[in-house]
């Protein structure tokens, strides 16, 4: 039997066995408190199925799933519908899943996909990560892997098809698919792949049969989806967590270059991995998705964003109390007089789409066009309308174009916190995201105006507190040892220098050594000649022979 994922998990094979074999999965969290390798964290992360965690499934409808790997994406389609059918490629993983995955599931094991007769259609295909391997399964080529799986769709059909981008920037950066890849071999012809990938152009030429297909751009790609952006809802900004495997030379920051690939237009052809929805009728109406993956599991929310309206949910059960808080402020902040957008409804919150700026947006603005004194002034206006409390009145959470304040996204309220703290979180946030702005105008000129300046380092320490309270510190450990462990042209070059200077003085040392030996050597020399003309040496040059006889 074929393992076409062989190249990627073949070194941890052995590890993500023996723990399917030793954890249930609601234990699958400590797996990766102790061990954290990227690939292990790719098995059993929750995060794994962020995928296709957002997306409108109908319930109770037939899905097949093609290239299950370990199960990791099986385990959310189960909770979807009873009416689960897998097709793995190894007996092994076959096992694997078996032992994962409680509920009833039909499994397939097949080595050519393309030979594979199904006795029935299914209303979702689901193919992750599996369609760069179309050759290794008995296809010519991707194309006609889709072709063959859209045969398998019932009448009102969709298929779901992640894989990652030809010209991915993490890829242009240096990552490999495996540890035994050298970087860029994506692009050398030379070397020979047993995956075949492709860039957007590419895809869109193979999709042009079908009646309906969508691109989602799921960041930093589709196996920790952070978020997931579409062409009806771009980024404004680089702002995505990353990772890289352990054994990764990464040569260049990868959201400083998609920094410049958003304003350049470029996103969607340099992100690194892509979903697709081929559809026999109509596409989903999701514009974006926002997973709060840092969070730890009790504050954990889904965003998800289309052209009429957005609803923010619990990721999971123990997030729903945390929903009920958010409708707790939404409330007060009424009662206070303040315009909000959203309501509680069904278990989630919910607010029309606002196609208006949010208020740092409409700042940033004001001083992007030098008008300093208008600036002022709408911070001393807002400063004005804040709440003792409120430390989530922040400029990001407020819709505003110069007229009407309309505030969202009030998740957290801390009694008694002042209204400098807020600001402060406000002013701090605003150059955060737009740092640029730092040249325009004194962040410690509007600290003094705002009676801050005094208390920053008690604001901090509560902010310290609060993140402490919402952050899940093994997830930050995680991205914080990825972030970390990635270097850059410069770092290499300094690195290939240093190891270069070393050379040299070594060099030095053993020249200098040799040259000594050398003089020694001559003094050797000089002392022997001055012997052997001495009348000493003469003289009992007899002796010499007579011993040597």
């Amino acid at each position: 039997m074929i393992d076409y994922n062989k190249d990627i998990y073949g070194d941890y094979e052995k590890d993500i066995k023996n723990y399917i074999e030793k954890y249930k999965p609601e234990q699958y969290e400590k797996i990766i408190e102790k061990d954290t390798r990227t690939n292990i964290v790719n098995i059993f992360s929750e995060m794994r199925t962020n995928i296709i965690k957002w997306y409108p499934f109908e319930p109770n409808k037939k899905i097949l799933e093609i290239g299950a790997n370990y199960g990791e994406i099986t385990q959310e389609l189960v909770k979807i519908t009873p009416e689960v059918t897998s097709v793995e490629f190894t007996k092994e993983k076959i096992e694997c899943i078996q032992k994962r995955i409680k509920e009833n599931i039909k499994l397939i094991l097949c080595e050519n996909l393309k030979q594979l007769n199904l006795p029935e259609k299914y209303d979702y295909i689901i193919i992750i990560g599996t369609g760069e391997y179309a050759k290794k399964l008995g296809f010519k080529n991707l194309k006609e892997m889709l072709e063959w799986s859209y045969m398998q769709l019932s009448e009102e059909g969709k298929m779901l098809v992640a894989i990652d981008n030809k010209f991915g920037v993490k890829y242009l950066a240096g990552s490999t698919r495996n540890n035994k890849e050298v970087p860029f071999a994506n692009y050398k012809n030379y070397i020979e792949k047993d995956y075949k990938m492709y860039g957007k152009t590419e895809l869109e030429n193979m999709l042009k049969q079908f009646p309906k297909y969508k691109f989602y751009y799921p960041v930093p790609n589709y196996n920790l989806t952070n978020m997931i952006y579409t062409d009806e809802y771009l980024p404004k900004r680089s702002r995505y967590n990353i990772y890289y495997r352990e054994d990764e030379e990464i040569l260049f920051n990868e959201t400083d270059f998609m920094e410049y690939a958003i304003k350049n237009s470029k996103f969607d052809f340099f992100t690194n991995s892509y979903l697709i929805e081929i559809s026999k009728t109509n596409t989903s109406d999701v514009w974006y998705v926002n997973f709060s993956n840092m969070r730890k599991k009790q504050y954990k929310i889904i965003t998800k964003i289309t052209s009429e309206k957005v609803t923010k949910e619990a990721y999971g059960e123990d997030g729903k109390k945390h929903i009920e808080n958010i409708q707790k402020n939404i409330e007060k902040l009424e009662q206070l007089g303040y315009t909000t957008c959203e309501k509680f409804q069904d278990g989630k919150i919910l607010s029309q789409y606002i196609n208006k700026p949010t208020m740092d947006e409409y700042l940033a603005q004001l001083l992007e066009q030098d008008k300093k004194e208008e600036f002022i002034q709408e911070l001393d206006k807002w400063y004005k309308q804040l709440k003792e409390g409120f430390i989530d009145l922040v400029f990001q959470n407020v819709f505003y174009d110069g007229s009407e304040y309309i505030v969202f996204d009030q998740e957290w309220y801390e009694k008694n916190a002042p209204i400098e703290q807020i600001m402060y979180r406000s002013i701090k946030s605003l150059f955060f995201q737009h740092n640029y702005l730092e040249n325009k105008i004194d962040v410690n000129e509007l600290y003094k105006r705002f009676n801050i300046q005094d208390k920053i380092e008690r604001f901090e320490k509560q902010e310290n507190k609060l993140q402490d309270q919402i952050v899940d510190s093994q997830i930050l450990k995680f991205y914080s040892e990825k972030w970390n462990a990635m270097t850059s042209i410069e770092d290499i070059k300094m690195k290939y220098q240093k190891q270069l200077e070393q050379a040299y003085l070594q060099n030095q040392q053993l020249y200098n050594e040799k040259e000594k030996i050398l003089e020694e050597n001559k003094r050797l020399e000089n002392e022997i000649k001055v012997l052997k003309n001495s009348r000493f040496y003469k003289w009992t040059k007899f002796l010499r022979r007579k011993n040597n006889g």
